[in-house]
């Protein structure tokens, strides 16, 4: 009865800290399925690649520090420990989560992932975490027991509360070690009992040369990158719009000038339910005219990226014909394969823009998947179906071997059901895109030696 008489609210809202703590620790250890993405899984397409383990061990650490705090009632900065750790957990939730939460406002879960097993996980997360900071601010101990503790050398139970920490760090690195390690993306898992004996899977890789070298065409000698205006420099810059518009056309092969850029880009607004895409393309040629579309209306003007006594190709501006409120100045994007970014205006709903990519224009000569490792396996046949290829990305090769994924997959990439090879335990999951085709091995069971394990079929070729 003493033991309870000594302890005042703040010690009662420790304990429940503790028991939140270890909620959210064992549901989460036991529902979020690592390496595990999309639909019928815990977690959304979106938190490929994130350390989902990180919410359990951050609640672990909460639930340890709790426990030292609880050890130590009389050293309350103990409990700013167990405030960061729940923070951390909360942290990686939201990083985790806000795709399958969008599902509550628009009824579309679109990324899949669970909704109600993260909402029980925001919920626990943030209830230990007002919980943990109400602490913060309340006496946890009686005035007799803090004069007690003062006169009582608190190594003991500080040692004694590390070594119980100790013991459960220990007991969740065993757990951690148990599970599957995460993977980079929506694929299945491996049997770890064939860890030992199998080659480990690395990042994928090809040589293009090797695939593609017979599609180059050595007769396309057009420079893009040697292309220059300024604005003065450009003759189209004084010319009428109807003159402008007649001189480019609307058509985007034209004979008479050769492209130096290529746009593309998509937009959904999302709004009462409505997800449809809306696109913009823009062709920049090296006449110092461009014509393109935002959302279906043709759009034209002329174009410069040097300023006077600037240094060429710097910066890059379109002038409309529609008027200066459309005019697009890019801005230089940091992918290897887009040049520039900008924003293209439409109709749509009274001026949205659509964000459009330029490139260098190649011609196309080729297409890969990249389903980012060298080998695909998985356990039984009964384990392929549409969700393997979730985290598989499409990739288009360019003339000068520059390498880009393929604009709009969801629409434009199709993937074919596994079919039977000519090999023993292995399926063959079959790429389009236009008018080209790829194929990928998938190993059942077991991979084979790294020598023995081309990208795909074409590879070994």
């Amino acid at each position: 009865m003493k033991f309870f008489k000594n302890k005042k609210l703040g010690y009662w809202f420790m304990v429940a800290t503790a028991l939140l703590s270890l909620l959210l620790f064992i549901i989460y250890i036991a529902t979020y399925e690592p390496g595990q993405f999309g639909h019928d899984h815990t977690m959304p397409n979106s938190a490929s690649g994130q350390a989902t383990e990180l919410v359990w061990i951050w609640a672990l650490f909460a639930l340890l520090a709790q426990l030292a705090a609880l050890a130590a009632p009389e050293h309350k900065w103990i409990e700013i420990a167990v405030v960061g750790c729940i923070g951390g957990a909360l942290f990686i939730e939201m990083q985790l989560c806000p795709t399958v939460l969008a599902a509550l406002a628009t009824g579309v879960a679109y990324e899949g992932g669970s909704l109600p097993l993260h909402l029980t996980y925001l919920i626990l997360i943030f209830a230990a975490l007002i919980v943990a900071v109400v602490s913060c601010f309340l006496d946890s101990i009686g005035e007799e027991e803090k004069e007690s503790l003062k006169k009582t050398f608190a190594m003991p139970r500080l040692a004694g509360a590390a070594g119980l920490a100790g013991v459960l760090a220990i007991v969740g690195i065993v757990l951690s070690a148990t599970l599957p390690n995460k993977l980079d993306g929506p694929t299945n898992l491996n049997d770890n009992s064939l860890a030992s004996s199998e080659p480990e899977a690395k990042k994928f890789a090809i040589d293009l040369q090797k695939e593609f070298g017979d599609k180059v065409d050595p007769n396309y000698t057009f420079d893009p990158t040697s292309i220059h205006f300024t604005k003065d420099g450009n003759q189209y810059s004084t010319a009428e719009t109807s003159a402008i518009q007649s001189a480019v056309g609307s058509s985007y092969e034209r004979t008479d000038a050769n492209l130096v850029y290529c746009f593309e880009g998509a937009y959904a607004e999302g709004w009462q339910g409505d997800y449809s895409k809306h696109y913009a393309y823009l062709y920049i040629w090296d006449d110092g005219l461009y014509n393109g579309e935002s959302d279906g209306k043709k759009i034209y003007g002329y174009w410069y990226d040097t300023e006077e006594g600037g240094e060429a190709g710097a910066t890059l501006v379109m002038i409309d014909t529609r008027g200066s409120d459309c005019d697009m100045v890019c801005s230089v994007n940091t992918s290897k394969f887009y040049k520039w970014v900008t924003e293209v205006k439409s109709d749509l709903n009274r001026g949205r823009t659509i964000k459009a990519f330029g490139y260098y224009y190649y011609p196309t000569i080729g297409f890969y998947v990249d389903p980012g490792v060298d080998y695909v396996v998985v356990e039984k046949a009964e384990d392929i179906d549409d969700s393997i290829t979730l985290g598989w990305t499409g990739m288009r090769v360019l003339n000068n071997y520059n390498v880009g994924s393929v604009f709009d997959a969801a629409a434009n990439l199709k993937f074919s059901a596994a079919k039977d090879s000519d090999e023993a335990n292995v399926k063959i999951v079959t790429a389009t895109w236009k008018t080209y085709s790829w194929d990928t091995k998938i190993y059942i069971g077991s991979a084979p030696a790294a020598e023995e394990a081309p990208a795909s079929p074409a590879a070994a070729e």
